[in-house]
């Protein structure tokens, strides 16, 4: 495949779509039309039927010296779909794919068996997703290895006969953090697996670990992100390694003694004040005992989480978005050294009268801006109840 020179692909019919692959890009996005054209190699009608076999002559560098070893090409490694065509799977069963992302519109079942997709992933906001996995290929290292699913889990069905390597499971949850906790959904086939990661915001919706005990079978647990009810992980008794990443705060998480078969746990930015004594007790640990690779490092106050994962204007218009990002890290850098609640609403007002210039602030950005100011108020020094923040909110902003 050149590189260089621009191509044509019959994607949906013949030379249906012309491309251009920049040298060393190994993945190839289809994204549904109506999405923005630039973020994305093609668009397709979401109902429209894709032709994977077009790709069948396509091939990296290394694939097109060794043709023979990939009748049905090796190019690209990665893709990301966004439709409803469920061909890639009939299609992966002849050609291996290293990891393939898949967001359809509509409710949908799919039988992995045979599929040679090592990373799979799905997310699902809207529409009940069925997943058959019948791992008969996993000896032979084929068939998917990580499975990971995103969205409103609780749309997903799976249906496992053998068991998936990894799971990997990252949950919409609310950004704000004072929210009702978070409880991951029951899913029974899930019961047996050994292997999860699971994500949340570092300062959204907290997630409740208890939810978790429905995994007894865990070896290998990764946290990141807000969570609460630490101190439930002490009953997966059989956990080996631990990671916990991007926590501000981990009161009452269990002593690293509490899991008698654990060899390795890391900690990157988290709480300063429980990092400390998770520090102490690894140290402690690789005393008594031979451990894997393991470390508690990049330990963080809840200023530290604010400034750096607080903001919550990621989806607001570029130019609006910069202008609050400012005004949000002016506020802060005050707020903190307020000595009086005075000050800290003086700084509140301040901040809020900036937003109140830009244009088309509506009732999602509203949201967003009063998360921050939720955000602002807990990095001082006092304790100002939600009413009153609340009050302080309502009486500057006019959107």
């Amino acid at each position: 495949m050149d590189r260089d020179t621009p191509i044509h692909i019959s994607l949906t019919a013949t030379n249906s779509h012309q491309i251009k692959i920049p040298a060393g890009q190994g993945s190839f996005s289809i994204g549904r039309i109506g999405m923005d054209r630039k973020k994305f190699d093609v668009l397709v009608d979401e109902d429209a039927e894709i032709n994977w076999n077009s790709f069948n002559s396509f091939y990296t560098p290394h694939g097109q010296q060794n043709a023979h070893l990939y009748p049905y090409g090796n190019w690209p490694r990665f893709f990301y779909y966004w439709g409803n065509d469920i061909g890639f799977v009939e299609w992966s069963k002849k050609r291996t794919i290293e990891d393939f992302f898949w967001q359809p519109s509509r409710s949908l079942c799919i039988d992995l068996n045979g599929a040679q997709i090592h990373n799979f992933s799905v997310k699902s906001n809207e529409d009940p997703i069925k997943l058959i996995l019948d791992q008969k290929n996993i000896e032979n290292t084929l068939g998917v290895h990580t499975l990971h699913l995103s969205g409103k889990i609780e749309l997903f069905e799976i249906i496992m006969a053998q068991e998936i390597p990894h799971i990997r499971i990252e949950p919409n949850t609310e950004k704000d953090q004072t929210a009702s906790t978070y409880h991951l959904p029951i899913i029974p086939d899930f019961e047996k697996i050994v292997s999860l990661d699971l994500i949340v915001k570092p300062l959204g919706q907290a997630l409740d670990c208890e939810s978790l005990l429905q995994f007894p079978h865990l070896k290998n647990l990764n946290l990141t992100g807000n969570i609460t009810n630490t101190a439930s992980l002490k009953q997966l008794h059989q956990l080996e390694r631990i990671g916990i990443r991007y926590a501000a705060d981990l009161e009452g998480f269990p002593a690293l003694g509490a899991w008698e078969n654990l060899i390795s746990f890391i900690g990157w930015n988290i709480d300063e004040k429980t990092g400390k004594r998770l520090n102490a007790e690894l140290k402690q640990l690789a005393k008594v005992k031979q451990l894997e690779y393991s470390s508690v490092s990049k330990l963080r106050s809840l200023i530290w989480f604010t400034s750096e994962y607080g903001i919550p204007f990621e989806n607001w218009e570029t130019k609006n978005a910069k202008i609050a990002t400012k005004a949000y890290k002016v506020a802060l850098k005050e707020i903190i050294k307020a000595k009086t609640e005075p000050e800290v609403k003086l700084y509140i007002d301040q901040f809020i009268a900036q937003i109140n210039t830009l244009p088309n602030i509506e009732t999602s950005e509203r949201e967003d801006t009063g998360i921050a100011v939720q955000q602002l108020v807990e990095a001082s020094k006092f304790d100002i109840d939600q009413e009153k923040i609340n009050a302080w909110f309502d009486e500057i902003r006019d959107f």
